[in-house]
């Protein structure tokens, strides 16, 4: 196969994704930061230690293998290959960030699971994670996933999760390149799900793929695993091969257009999210996303902070709250608002109007600052809700007691001596 254009090859959403992190948040910034000679040459050393280093003496036909899918990719990196002793049935990779070679690490379990055909695109899966150096955003994640203080903020926590998993769709379809046969990368995805060889299972692509059906009947997400799950990735792969952006597809005819795949793998990637389950979930994201827009606006302006905040209190009900924050302008916001508003002031036994409320009222006192403007909307809101103007009071004070920290209110003004 002539040069491959792997910028091309991946996945549009990680792509997306990554400039989102780089980009909007500065990350890519930390990168030569983070990169840890020391911690990567003592990775070496353990590797060495436990585990057996492949070359074509000690594993002339596992080393064949590896080096048969660098060549494909016309990977010229060095990378080191491990088979480590392990019960799991893994493999992973780690970037050496030019102070070591790459290093490819292979379980036991693994080898003994699959076939060579299998391990090939296993191992195209792995350098794929070095082509598109996922490493250097998982070392940021992993750092700021285990402090134990200073929590990672749920909307960058969110973020760092999707890419994760569309990360692992990009890598896939490297591995497609040096294996493009979907009954042998069925037959992997088949045996990781089942644990299992085809002594005992006998594989049937059309038939396991009708578990997935189920799974969208079912509309629950699994969000937050670190991989897509066999199924979605695999039929990932099956849109993928059909594909104009496949290089061996050139010149073919009922190719599916990069647009259309984009959108395929969009609904089909939708299945991991979540969204809220039932009326009452449906009717608190309403309130929490237009009366908690609406007051944050109260200043003029809705400032990181409160959106922050607002994406926090949604997150438990939906992966994706951002789509829940977005308003085509003030008129829309106010008309929500006031329904909802309606709504939940018609429900007399209903307490989670007051829940909310109260929710409402610490997403205004976080800036440590009560403005007039907030104040005023807060009791409105109050009364659509039909809450009583003692209640509304006691529940600013309590809310205050607990939180308030009062602020001076900093203009360019006032950061300047008058002379």
């Amino acid at each position: 196969m002539s040069e491959i254009n792997y910028t091309k090859l991946r996945y549009e959403s990680e792509t997306v994704l990554v400039k989102i992190l780089e980009e909007d948040f500065a990350i890519k910034n930390y990168y030569d930061i983070f990169e840890n000679e020391d911690e990567l040459k003592q990775i070496v050393n353990q590797l060495l230690s436990d585990s057996v280093k492949l070359n074509d003496i000690i594993a002339p036909r596992l080393y064949q293998i590896c080096e048969k899918a660098k060549k494909m990719l016309h990977f010229t990196e060095d990378i080191d290959f491990f088979i480590i002793s392990s019960i799991d049935v893994n493999a992973f990779s780690i970037n050496g960030f030019t102070y070591v070679p790459h290093m490819i690490c292979l379980t036991s379990a693994l080898v003994k699971l699959l076939t060579d055909d299998e391990l090939l695109f296993v191992i195209g899966h792995e350098i794929g994670h070095l082509i598109y150096k996922h490493s250097q955003l998982y070392v940021v994640n992993s750092l700021m996933s285990n402090r134990e203080e200073h929590e990672i903020p749920a909307h960058i926590s969110n973020i760092f999760t999707r890419w994760n998993q569309y990360a692992e769709l990009s890598s896939d379809r490297i591995g497609y390149v040096v294996q493009p046969n979907l009954e042998i990368i069925g037959n992997v995805f088949f045996k990781f799900a089942s644990g299992l060889s085809e002594q005992h299972l006998n594989f049937n692509i059309k038939e396991y793929l009708k578990q997935l059906d189920t799974i969208k009947e079912l509309k629950i997400g699994d969000f937050y695993s670190s991989h897509p799950g066999h199924l979605i990735r695999l039929k990932s792969l099956e849109l993928f091969s059909k594909s104009t952006i496949y290089p061996l597809n050139k010149g073919k005819k009922g190719l599916i257009k990069l647009k259309d795949l984009n959108k395929d793998l969009n609904d089909l990637i939708s299945l991991i999210e979540f969204h809220p389950k039932d009326d009452d979930e449906k009717n608190a994201v309403e309130f929490i996303s237009a009366v908690g827009t609406y007051i944050a606006y109260a200043d003029g302006e809705m400032n990181s902070q409160e959106w922050e905040m607002l994406y926090e209190y949604l997150i438990r009900f939906t992966s994706k709250p951002e789509q829940y924050l977005v308003f085509k302008n003030m008129k829309e916001i106010e008309k929500r608002s006031k329904a909802i508003c309606k709504f939940y002031g018609n429900q007399i036994d209903n307490e989670d109007k007051y829940i909310l409320f109260q929710l409402m009222m610490k997403l205004v006192i976080a800036d440590g600052r009560l403005e007039e403007e907030e104040k005023t909307k807060l009791f409105e809101i109050g009364k659509e809700l039909k809450i009583s103007e003692k209640r509304i009071k006691e529940i600013i004070r309590e809310e205050s007691e607990n939180y308030l920290s009062p602020r001076k209110k900093l203009t360019q003004q006032n950061l300047f001596v008058k002379k």
